[in-house]
């Protein structure tokens, strides 16, 4: 329903969030059967038969019942509200829908305590987009202590988001929580305006803090969609003073510095700190075990719809030291079975490399005998010319002397003797021999004593003049490499980067990407270049045997799969972060 809804409102032009707010507010009261007469928040957003907007509003009933026949829920309010906002805001606040089922677990297990505890408690949202989190909070607090939701409301609810509309879209939702329940009263809210990045300032509002539970979402935004203020604000952080922090890292510190002693924190949130180098500085924080801390790592599990993030659950006890981390893998989103978590000793894990959690022991005898991978043998990446449809090609016909390239019905002949071969490793995952991904590379480069140097336009003219044509005729789009600044370019047809233009004479090539085990290649020919993908580099045959033999096992594809970053299609990654600490066994 959400995108058809969505696409209504752009074709209506409907980008007024408080006219949103009442289609959507009267639509749910009136297919609800709600009967309004207190609730102030809802009263002045419902639209009556006098009001101007109110053919609009049947219009729109009607296209809820077309998208979405069963009955409305307030569920659909959340996720509807959520989906609005803007692609704008979304990219910056990092706005996303949370699960039902994902909310739910987290409260469970953070407000699992004795009922008699939970009629003062203190919860917390601190970056609560639209309120789901806290209108599970309240619904747990209200079924298993009997309280109403007015006092919850005004003692135990409390909410802190960037958005105006987002504070404002959190108390329809728990106002409508409470309608449903039969509260038709005007709500005392604890929901603040304010920038969470804000705490550690002396105007920061003391009401806000002292938490005994936060729960939540932290914004999904990662360190390149940061604005400079924000990235300013982070750096008071220590968490944050290793590479470029996505903006989720601040919130472990914050809410765990929010907590009273004995609070618990439960968010769903992205689990790349586990091994980013951005992470070191999260990892450095709670591997000094003061607290209690589980994550519970979905690995490569999609949780939100239609949103490529990688995530897990993660709960602390504050104050509560451990010298072990509590760590599960689920694979497959169900959390209805308890959890069986491994302990590791923080004194155990790398703060610097990474955190290899996954089958923790077998993991950490296999990086421990021999050598790092990347240590027995370099390995590189391919060329970058920043236009491969520019410079490599399969020829459709060739002579004696040239090669022949197609380029938009145009057939241009290109002289043998500037071309290299040259293959793409990544399609060495797929059932293909290796001599059908040969390609064609235009290499305008000139090799001596281990250096590459540009071939000068002069010579390009008088000794390459058919390949100088048709780079010529590419010249408008080779401009625009680099955003337009191609000025410290050598010549105006170098490749955008200078790497991989030499390589060692042998060569092992393998995918940056597999979801099967490798059928790694060996090559011995001097002049055979790489783009895309990877290759183990060296002019010694023998080691770059013995790396194959490792590289297509068993045992090296199941590291991988418990160790890479993985992907949801099933892939998994073999970047030099991922394999490079895998160790090759002394040979002798």
């Amino acid at each position: 329903m959400n995108s058809q809804i969505f696409t209504y409102l752009k074709r209506k032009r409907l980008t007024d969030t408080r006219t949103v707010n009442r289609l959507f507010v009267s639509s749910f009261v009136l297919l609800s059967d709600l009967i309004i007469k207190n609730n102030y928040v809802i009263k002045s957003l419902l639209i009556d038969k006098e009001d101007e907007d109110f053919d609009l509003l049947q219009e729109f009933v009607s296209k809820i019942h077309h998208f979405h026949p069963a009955p409305m829920t307030i569920e659909d309010m959340i996720s509807l509200f959520e989906f609005v906002i803007s692609p704008a805001d979304r990219i910056v606040t990092g706005a996303v829908y949370t699960p039902k089922y994902v909310r739910e677990n987290i409260i469970e297990t953070c407000l699992k305590i004795p009922n008699e505890h939970l009629q003062h408690i203190r919860v917390a949202d601190i970056a609560c987009g639209c309120g789901g989190f806290l209108m599970n909070v309240a619904l747990f607090l209200h079924n298993n202590t009997g309280r109403s939701f007015y006092d919850i409301y005004q003692e135990s609810v409390y909410g802190i988001d960037i958005q105006e509309y987002s504070v404002e879209r959190t108390k329809i939702l728990l106002s409508l929580l409470a309608l449903l329940h039969g509260e038709d009263l005007d709500f005392d809210f604890n929901i603040l305006q304010a920038n969470t990045l804000n705490f550690n300032t002396t105007e920061w509002n003391q009401d806000y803090t002292h938490f005994d539970v936060i729960v939540g979402n932290p914004p999904y935004v990662c360190s390149r969609n940061v604005d400079a203020t924000t990235k300013e604000k982070m750096l008071q952080y220590e968490v944050c003073l290793s590479g470029h922090s996505d903006l989720y890292i601040p919130f472990f510190q914050i809410a765990t510095e929010m907590l009273n002693d004995g609070g618990r924190l439960g968010f769903i949130t992205m689990n790349s700190f586990i091994r980013s180098v951005n992470g070191r500085a999260v990892r450095n924080y709670f591997s000094r075990g003061i607290h209690d801390i589980s994550i519970l790592d979905f690995r490569g599990y999609q949780v939100f719809q239609k949103k490529s993030t990688y995530t897990c659950l993660f709960f602390l006890t504050k104050n509560q030291a451990s010298d072990t981390l509590h760590y599960a893998v689920n694979l497959n989103g169900d959390l209805s079975a308890t959890p069986e978590y491994n302990n590791i000793l923080y004194n155990q894990l790398d703060n610097k490399k990474g955190w290899r959690l996954n089958d923790f022991e077998a993991v950490r005898q296999i990086e421990s005998i021999g050598i790092p991978i990347g240590e027995y043998c370099h390995f590189r990446h391919g060329i970058a010319t920043l236009s491969n449809k520019t410079y490599i090609f399969k020829p459709v016909a060739e002579d004696d002397n040239y090669y022949y390239l197609e380029s938009k019905d145009k057939r241009f002949p290109i002289e043998k003797a500037i071309c290299r071969n040259v293959v793409n490793s990544n399609k060495l995952n797929s059932e293909v021999s290796f001599e059908s991904i040969i390609e064609k590379l235009i290499f305008p480069y000139f090799i001596n004593e281990d250096r590459a140097t540009i071939i000068e336009e002069s010579v390009m003219k008088t000794t390459f003049p058919y390949t100088y044509a048709y780079l010529s005729s590419q010249r408008k789009q080779l401009a625009e490499r680099d955003k337009g600044k191609t000025d410290k370019y050598p010549t105006w047809y170098a490749y955008g980067r200078t790497q991989s233009l030499i390589m060692p004479r042998y060569k092992l090539f393998f995918p940056k990407f597999a979801n099967k085990p490798l059928h790694c290649v060996l090559r011995g020919d001097a002049d055979l270049l790489l783009y895309n993908g990877i290759a183990f580099v060296s002019d010694d045959l023998e080691k770059l045997q013995v790396l194959k033999s490792i590289l297509d096992s068993n045992v090296f594809w199941s590291y991988l799969v418990k160790n890479a970053k993985p992907y949801s299609t099933g892939y998994y990654s073999l970047s030099g972060v991922d394999i490079k600490n895998f160790c090759i066994p002394s040979v002798k």
